[in-house]
């Protein structure tokens, strides 16, 4: 686009050439160069020369003109990009189901949500540069386990979980330092959710599963009605387990029998069979400590939240080790993620140091897991997961294992 300016200028500078030149035409005619060039007055000469450098100037300004012109409407257009993406993002910031606060070094609040002024009844305006401790937590100190305290000497995102009596609700809030160029902390964002629901449904599971070795403990029935109740409680604490997400649902029963049709292919005695049975069907049991927001999750897990999920098999070790009559199962569930090569987990155990009914149910799981659905993907069928066992054989699963696995699936 030319600026209007810009042609005005450029045009009077070659109108004064052109008035001069005519002038200069009607009083020496066609004398008109060489009175323009030998001239005996130094300061005519220079009079003509700045009228002949007047079109070049003009010319030059009126192009500065149109530049500075355009570079104004792009810097209008940034500006109003700029505008666009704030509103944008004041908008996500406060539409967050939780609490956000950019905090810096002194816990001042910088910047805070529309969740954290509802929860502490204080306008947004007036939250900045108060103390995220003095809003959140009525005190006029950090709280103890503080994880922007723990934060500033670990230089790494530290999380707590705690209970505020005047809500009523529980909390997991979380601290994550922000740097500069240098590696200078500059601030932390500062995060706060409300685990309340979780925490109600973990009690829960929790007192079902208090319920259920309460009931084991204190049977005191015939060998064949133990035997049965036992199953059927297993079974039924199986679902439950499952139960805590849909996407899990039939899962430990599906891995079960797998898991026992690998077993007998291989042809394993009937002990070990049981034994891998109600590992089976436990084996997950570890994740009555996973929260559902993570088993849920729409897409796949970070890092951070992958590493709560693989606590799961030491977990359910731990849950289980105060059973005497569950000892021979407790290895099985703790190694049911361990890979040949040495790269599975909690131990990283390698080759034969891996028992076999825990290789077993590693495959069983593994297959099921591989042809269900998940909420971060669909099911990519039984085809991949055998493609998968084959290119697997030897480093993640063991190849007697597989060979058993897939003539199971044959027949």
């Amino acid at each position: 686009m030319k600026s209007k300016l810009a042609i005005a200028v450029a045009l009077s500078g070659w109108l004064l050439l052109f008035v001069f030149i005519f002038y200069e035409f009607e009083y020496h005619g066609s004398d008109i160069l060489k009175h323009l060039i030998h001239i005996e007055n130094p300061a005519e000469s220079i009079f003509h020369i700045i009228i002949l450098t007047v079109p070049i100037g003009s010319t030059i300004t009126a192009y500065l003109i149109n530049e500075r012109k355009k570079l104004l409407i792009k810097t209008q257009q940034s500006e109003k990009k700029l505008r666009h993406a704030a509103e944008e993002w004041r908008a996500t910031f406060d539409a967050m189901p939780y609490g956000v606060m950019l905090v810096d070094t002194e816990f001042n609040i910088i910047r805070a949500n529309k969740y954290i002024s509802k929860l502490s009844g204080i306008p947004i305006r007036e939250l900045i540069f108060r103390k995220c401790y003095e809003v959140i937590h009525r005190q006029n100190k950090p709280i103890e386990n503080c994880p922007v305290v723990k934060s500033v000497s670990t230089r790494n995102t530290e999380k707590f979980e705690y209970y505020d009596a005047e809500y009523n609700k529980y909390f997991m809030t979380s601290a994550t330092p922000i740097f500069d160029d240098k590696g200078n902390v500059i601030a932390y964002s500062h995060s706060l959710i409300d685990i309340t629901d979780i925490k109600q449904k973990e009690d829960k599971l929790i007192q079902s599963k208090d319920a259920f070795f309460n009931m084991l403990k204190d049977t005191d029935t015939a060998h064949k009605e133990v035997k049965e109740l036992y199953n059927d409680l297993i079974v039924a604490f199986a679902n439950t387990i499952d139960a805590k997400s849909p996407w899990t649902k039939g899962h430990s029963e599906r891995v079960t029998h797998y898991a026992v049709s690998i077993a007998r292919e291989m042809g394993l005695n009937e002990k070990e069979i049981e034994t891998l049975k109600t590992a089976g069907l436990v084996h997950d049991i570890g994740k009555i400590g996973t929260y559902d927001i993570i088993l849920d999750k729409p897409d796949r897990l970070t890092k951070e939240e992958f590493e709560l999920v693989k606590m799961h098999p030491a977990q359910g070790e731990k849950i289980l080790s105060p059973i005497k009559g569950l000892k021979s199962i407790i290895i099985v569930i703790r190694s049911h993620h361990e890979k040949l090569d040495g790269t599975g987990y909690p131990d990283g155990l390698k080759g034969e140091d891996i028992p076999l009914l825990s290789k077993i149910l590693c495959a069983a799981d593994s297959y099921d897991s591989m042809t269900a659905d998940r909420p971060y993907r669909p099911s990519p069928g039984k085809e991949y997961a055998i493609s998968e066992f084959k290119r697997c054989s030897g480093t993640q699963f063991d190849p007697q294992v597989v060979e058993a696995f897939l003539r199971v699936l044959e027949k």
